[in-house]
């Protein structure tokens, strides 16, 4: 009997310790959370400058980063101080290793668009604008295209606003013009927004802007008083029906996603920075590895595969 206890108080002695042991080893190897010690804490501001339109998505990207990253402060301004990121919409022709490291976080598409007053939209609905039509229309030449003749009675004048800089170069660059050569009637006009603002208040205004503004991004269809020109994308003289996807702002985002045809133009958004300061560098990779489900919320692509 005496034997027996000794040996029954030997397993448990056992028991315990391969417990123990078993508990050691799950502490050592669980997972580092974000809260734990060991991860580096970010700390620092970010300054952003760089072209308007984009502002919507890089106040998003922004407030997101900062959730995980609450000692981040991130400026978002053109008249920003001191930038550490230059936010541009124009192709990059030239890289200038002076200047940093050039990245594209995003893309984003420029459509045809007309006040929905306008006399000849029914007819630009059906038979669209081709490629050829942008280079009359949008473009200074002794070909220009200035009214819609619709019928030998009825013709309609165009008015086309347009702006000299940002998106436009992308634009331009796209039918291999200069902004130079741009049509415009409506003077200076400073941003994409006002572009928007006199296409709604001309009813033969044509333009010519970004899906996040030309869409309502909670509704997501086409704002109201905008229309947007179908594109006669293989110029048979009439939109087709897998020509015809700007029902909404997803309907035009996959299309150009998955269809990759010339038209409607689209850039590159272009992160021009040093990585001298680590908040900038994390800032960037945070974007490329999770930001980018954010981009079709507010109207702007996803990477291409390659990137």
């Amino acid at each position: 009997m005496k034997k027996s206890k000794l040996n029954f108080a030997g397993k448990q002695l056992l028991l315990t310790a391969l417990i123990a042991g078993i508990a050691v080893m799950i502490f050592s190897f669980r997972p580092v959370k974000d809260s734990d010690p060991a991860k580096p804490v970010l700390k620092g501001t970010i300054n952003i400058s760089g072209t308007r339109f984009l502002f919507p998505l890089l106040e998003k990207w922004a407030a997101e980063f900062r959730k995980e990253n609450p000692g981040v402060e991130i400026l978002i301004s053109q008249n920003v101080q001191g930038k550490d990121i230059d936010a541009s919409a124009a192709p990059v022709k030239k890289i200038d290793s002076s200047k940093g490291k050039y990245t594209v976080v995003s893309r984003f598409a420029l459509v045809p668009i007309a006040n929905e007053k306008n006399p000849a939209i029914k007819t630009l609905q059906q038979k669209g604008i081709s490629k050829e039509d942008f280079l009359n229309i949008y473009f200074k030449s002794d070909h220009q295209t200035n009214n819609f003749n619709l019928t030998a009675k009825q013709v309609v004048p165009i008015h086309v606003y347009s702006r000299g800089a940002c998106a436009s170069a992308t634009f331009t660059n796209h039918f291999n013009k200069e902004i130079k050569d741009l049509d415009n009637i409506g003077g200076k006009i400073e941003d994409d927004q006002i572009l928007l603002q006199r296409i709604l208040s001309d009813s033969l205004g044509i333009a010519y802007n970004n899906l996040g503004f030309v869409y309502d991004l909670a509704t997501r269809k086409q704002k109201q008083g905008i229309r947007v020109i179908p594109i006669d994308i293989n110029g048979n003289g009439k939109v087709d029906k897998e020509e015809n996807f700007y029902t909404t702002v997803d309907a035009v985002l996959k299309h150009i996603e998955t269809a990759g045809t010339e038209l409607p133009p689209t850039g590159d958004l272009t992160f021009i920075y040093k990585e001298d300061k680590p908040e900038v560098k994390a800032f960037v990779e945070w974007i490329l590895a999770k930001g980018q489900q954010y981009n079709h919320q507010l109207g702007f692509l996803a990477l291409r595969a390659s990137r």
